[in-house]
């Protein structure tokens, strides 16, 4: 009888929970992975001058980079 039960609301939660992560990945701004490769000398020189993560410092470069072009 239980096993009945679940199967009855099994489309129901799936449909809501379908429709939930939609929601969800509307809301957010879509972002691309980049992977690049920098030589190991260039992320130590990067971390010891600005002391933060490298892709923080990767990050403002383009930012402003892309501000300089007129893009931003």
């Amino acid at each position: 009888m239980a096993k009945k039960d679940f199967l009855k609301n099994i489309d129901q939660v799936t449909s809501s929970a379908a429709l939930d992560e939609q929601k969800k990945s509307l809301e957010k701004p879509q972002k691309k992975k980049k992977l690049i490769s920098l030589p190991v000398e260039w992320e130590e020189k990067i971390k010891a001058y600005y002391g933060g993560s490298v892709n923080s410092y990767i990050l403002i470069a383009i930012q402003e980079r892309m501000q300089k072009d007129g893009l931003l």
